[in-house]
């Protein structure tokens, strides 16, 4: 039975009702796909970067190849700035909009979501496809094979930039809905294709570099079409109604809720770009260290991004409904969970260093480089994970400006810190890898403090009665 402003008595049948029922149950039944989605997101990283690194078998430089995907991948990252912007605001708007029953609203929101990020990804095409050569000549590269593989594989993933940007758009009314199994077995298929593809493209048809930016474009249409067709579907987790639900005040609400995030992932991009510059100055062994290096990480951010996702999700849902006991009850279950595995991934990337390196490159000298990397930037995976599964219960809130300020100030540290620590080292980048670690330690601790204490000053406020004009705009 449908009541005014498009609300249900009933629990719409296209989420995954998270106010009620067990907070560890519900918090796990949306994490746990966001889980393997980020395991099997984590396993074709790796399996990317070792295809790309035995390029050797083309007669290439597996190092260049390495730092040419790694220096074009800044880019993409940049994007996915563009695309946290109306992701995010989906995402929560409708994750609020869910806890309250309110199908009318998800339909629009989604609908206007569509319209948003279309016109963002032409942006992000535009530049990629016909300026490639300004980006990659911002990192002051002097291996030519390096820039001139760098800018084809920038112009070949961007020509399928559309893909990319509205897969993450229907990811993001999936994970408000809570439905991330949906997402999981959507993104899987994509992923596993581009793994059957990278060795095929890369050494089969010789392509090298080029047909790894090639499997990854091929495998987001695919994604895409799928989407397509859920959507052409009467399973549809959104009716989109272009012709009478276009709105540009949802628009703006969408955009407004999501501009701390975009801004934030940007910021840290561009503060990313300006260490690769700085580690590009020592050649492309060591970059390519700094990539595999990363790569590595996601054994903790990969994790921590999937709970991030399923505790928005979690508190949007719950902070939509009311329910401000739940949410203080979901974080703290969170917490229970990820900080014992943030300690073991402290101790894993520290005390086999070595051998996870060892993966993928053989050379002694890049593997002396690259069990530094992992031991220094060991110390902060714990606090990488609380940053971000706090940020996403900020998100949830609706308070995206609180941890998006927190980032774009503990991400700017990283640059005054990298200068006033290499020259602190024999090996002057490793000051560089140190600021990263400091940083991120910092992060955690403050946003962690945050949280706790608005919750304290919600609390005092009398739950959500002080704030749940936000949650119904």
């Amino acid at each position: 039975m449908i009541r005014r402003n498009g609300r249900r008595d009933k629990p719409m049948k296209v989420k995954i009702d998270l106010t009620k029922g067990s907070i560890m149950k519900k918090i796990l039944i949306v994490a746990i796909p966001m889980l393997l989605a980020s395991l099997v997101q984590m396993l074709y990283n790796l399996t990317d970067m070792y295809w790309v690194a035995r390029v050797d078998r083309l007669g290439e430089s597996p190092e260049e190849a390495v730092a040419a995907v790694g220096t074009a991948g800044f880019y993409p990252w940049l994007g996915f700035g563009l695309i946290a912007i109306v992701k995010i605001g989906v995402s929560v708007r409708v994750s609020q909009a869910a806890g309250r029953n309110d199908e009318t609203s998800v339909n629009r929101i989604a609908t206007n979501g569509v319209l948003l990020m279309a016109a963002l990804a032409v942006l992000y095409i535009s530049y990629g496809v016909f300026f490639n050569h300004h980006f990659v000549g911002i990192f002051n590269i002097d291996n030519d094979t390096v820039v001139t593989q760098s800018m084809s594989y920038l112009r070949i993933v961007t020509a399928f930039g559309m893909a990319y940007f509205m897969v993450n758009l229907f990811n993001g009314v999936y994970d408000g809905l809570g439905k991330t199994i949906n997402t999981f077995y959507i993104m899987a298929v994509g992923l596993g294709l581009n793994m059957a593809l990278d060795p095929i493209l890369i050494l089969g048809f010789g392509m090298g570099v080029q047909g790894a930016a090639l499997a990854t474009g091929i495998s987001q249409t695919v994604t895409l079409l799928i989407y397509i067709i859920i959507y052409l579907s009467p399973k549809a987790p959104a009716k989109l109604r272009f012709l009478t639900q276009t709105n540009k005040d949802e628009m703006k609400r969408i955009f407004t809720l999501g501009l701390p995030v975009g801004v934030q992932s940007m910021a840290m991009t561009i503060i990313a770009v300006y260490l690769g510059v700085l580690v590009a100055d020592y050649g492309p062994r060591v970059m390519s260290v700094s990539r595999i290096g990363a790569m590595i990480e996601a054994l903790s951010w990969m994790i921590a991004a999937g709970f991030q996702v399923a505790l928005a999700a979690f508190v949007g849902q719950n902070f939509g409904a009311g329910q401000f006991n739940r949410v203080k009850q979901g974080y703290k279950t969170s917490m229970s969970l990820l900080v014992p595995y943030g300690l073991a991934i402290n101790a894993l990337l520290f005390f086999a260093a070595e051998p996870l390196f060892a993966l993928f490159i053989d050379n002694e000298a890049t593997l002396r480089h690259g069990v530094a990397y992992l031991r220094i930037l060991s110390i902060s995976q714990l606090f990488m994970i609380l940053d971000m599964v706090t940020a996403g219960a900020f998100n949830g809130l609706g308070k995206t400006y609180i941890p998006s300020a927190v980032q774009i100030i503990g991400n700017g540290l990283r640059i005054p810190l990298a200068y006033l620590l290499m020259g602190m080292f024999d090996e002057p980048f490793h000051g560089i890898w140190w600021a990263i670690s400091i940083s991120s330690l910092f992060k955690g601790i403050v946003l962690v403090t945050l949280f706790l204490l608005h919750m304290m000053k919600l609390n005092k406020q009398g739950g959500f009665q002080s704030v749940e004009k936000t949650a119904t705009a």
